[in-house]
């Protein structure tokens, strides 16, 4: 496996070359609005690009195979989820001008990324289809030639850019906190345990039940059809010791996706019990964090309604369960 160093080398020039320049931004039918002025003030995000190419720092090759294509398929598909949870919760493209504004701003950022993982080389046979969703949004959203929408399309796009930014700032500045703390763990030592409770396909199989449009329908699925197989052998692996260290183990079904966000458990309920003091029909509350008052840094797993887990987790003194390495989807909701 190449590292992102070696390829960001070998692929720096065709990223450079995006920068102010309509004619490299290579697109499926014709340059947007929204692409018009991201090629202008793209530079930033071409910097953006290099400097994540070649911040490889190698424990990927620690991995397992399969967790390895597993973190490559996460990465690929990065570019497509806030798209996809704005299919799943926002008004559909089409609907309104600033709606739509919004729409095309996002799509046309989400290509410059896609297009870019395509020049490093990091395709892993999804960014067909994520390219082919967002030129469906661009269909459904239309030809339009009013200046007022298309000033509102590249206000939209710079803000998402400025937005971008601060992010990418914050994000530099909380790495450089964890990686500086003398308990600072990674993710690549525990074997895949983290993609493990983070399905890929997690925002895709939640946005699926409100997408309307039948080909946008049909591109997640495919999305979700290229991801199973990975996950399913990141499954297989030898989970046993991180079940021995576990305070209990059990079989859930998830019975509701929680509308209050992190901060509250999702309930489920038990339908084998494997280790630790549990029964069937008992209702449980897991923890998608560690602090309800602390800052967010993640979820602890990604969960949705109807799917079955095996849970390994420590039972907390308030009675909620909080997963540890070993907890993994056994299935996915069915539509």
């Amino acid at each position: 496996m190449a590292s992102r160093a070696v390829l960001a080398a070998d692929a720096r020039y065709r990223i450079d070359g995006w920068s102010g320049d309509r004619r490299s931004v290579i697109i499926c039918g014709e340059m947007t609005v929204a692409d018009n002025h991201l090629a202008r003030i793209g530079t930033v995000l071409d910097e953006w690009y290099a400097q994540d190419g070649e911040s490889d720092s190698g424990c990927e090759e620690e991995l397992p195979e399969c967790a390895r294509e597993a973190l490559a398929l996460a990465e690929s598909l990065q570019p497509i989820i806030a798209i996809t949870i704005k299919l799943g919760n926002g008004k559909p493209p089409g609907t309104d001008v600033a709606g739509d504004a919004s729409w095309a701003a996002s799509v046309a950022l989400a290509r410059r990324d896609v297009r870019s993982g395509q020049a490093l080389g990091f395709d892993h046979g999804l960014a067909h289809d994520s390219l082919r969703l967002l030129d469906r949004i661009d269909a459904l959203i239309g030809a339009r030639e009013d200046e007022d929408w298309k000033r509102a399309t590249r206000q939209r796009v710079q803000a998402l850019v400025d937005a971008g930014r601060r992010g990418r700032e914050r994000g530099l500045r909380q790495r450089d906190l964890r990686e500086r703390s003398p308990e600072a763990e990674s993710h690549d030592s525990d074997r895949g345990a983290w993609l493990l409770r983070h399905p890929a396909d997690h925002w895709l199989r939640q946005a699926l039940p409100s997408v309307a449009d039948p080909q946008c329908q049909a591109l997640l699925e495919a999305q979700i059809a290229r991801l199973q197989p990975t996950y399913q052998q990141l499954c297989a692996l030898d989970w046993t010791a991180e079940e021995a260290a576990a305070d209990l183990v059990c079989e859930v079904q998830v019975i509701e996706t929680s509308p209050g966000g992190w901060k509250q458990p999702l309930p489920a309920v038990v339908i084998a019990s494997i280790k630790g003091n549990t029964s069937f029909g008992q209702q449980m509350a897991v923890r998608l964090v560690e602090d309800f008052d602390g800052p967010f840094n993640g979820t602890l797993l990604g969960l949705l309604a109807g799917e079955r887990w095996l849970l390994c987790a420590r039972e907390l003194e308030d009675g909620t369960v909080l997963p540890l390495d070993g907890t993994r989807r056994l299935a996915a909701a069915t539509r």
